[in-house]
């Protein structure tokens, strides 16, 4: 029972010194805003689905997760790391399970902003890590990974649901490779498209300037 006193003063002391210092700033509402130091960035993470096609002229269906960071170079501009770890359980009807891991980066633009609704649009280069197999005949299958270079572009729409967390929806187009039936690398068009809560650690300057100059009317 001591002990867990002693663990519950101490997280209250700790969420105390956390949220103090954002009280006394919000009571703070005389003096104009500070601007803020340095480029805007943001985290996301959130569901990703991908429909891959193999050289059979199918399709294999895979779900996980993706996970990005972003930096603003400018009202208009910013900078993105995406990766992804998608998986199916089976490759068209073998035993042998796919994945897909990528990772890319490259610039993002937003070309309409409509209140606090932002679309954007973006081109990505990186690599990417297939797994996954193909059906030879009623019995065989070839079955191996390969790593290779791979980009993808595309877009989608951010609208935040509270201070710092944004709800983004996006897809995109994205090339990878994989062996066919002979064990030859072909290139494979895949379709991706994710949902993700973004968690912005700090937000963009205009936003304060707006913020701003409706404290001086």
């Amino acid at each position: 029972m001591r002990n867990t006193m002693r663990t519950l003063s101490k997280v209250c002391w700790f969420v105390l010194v956390l949220v103090a210092p954002a009280v006394a700033q919000s009571r703070l509402v005389s003096g104009p805003s500070p601007a803020v130091a340095g480029p805007a960035y943001d985290l996301s993470i959130g569901y990703s689905h991908l429909t891959m096609a193999v050289s059979t002229a199918k399709h294999v269906n895979l779900n996980g997760v993706d996970a990005s960071g972003t930096v603003a170079l400018g009202q208009r501009w910013g900078a993105t790391v995406d990766t992804s770890y998608l998986r199916a359980s089976n490759v068209l009807g073998t035993p042998h399970q796919a994945y897909v891991l990528t990772i890319h980066g490259g610039p993002v633009f937003y070309p309409v902003e409509h209140g606090n609704t932002r679309v954007f649009v973006r081109a990505l280069a990186g690599a990417a890590l297939v797994d996954g197999a193909v059906p030879i005949n009623a019995t065989d299958y070839f079955h191996g990974w390969l790593l290779r270079p791979s980009y993808m572009f595309g877009g989608g729409v951010e609208h935040p649901i509270s201070g710092q967390l944004t709800v983004r929806v996006n897809g995109d187009y994205l090339r990878t490779a994989f062996y066919d039936a002979a064990g030859v690398a072909q290139p494979q068009n895949n379709l991706r498209v994710a949902v993700s809560f973004v968690f912005r650690l700090k937000e963009r300057q205009h936003q304060f300037e707006r913020g701003l100059f409706k404290s001086r009317e």
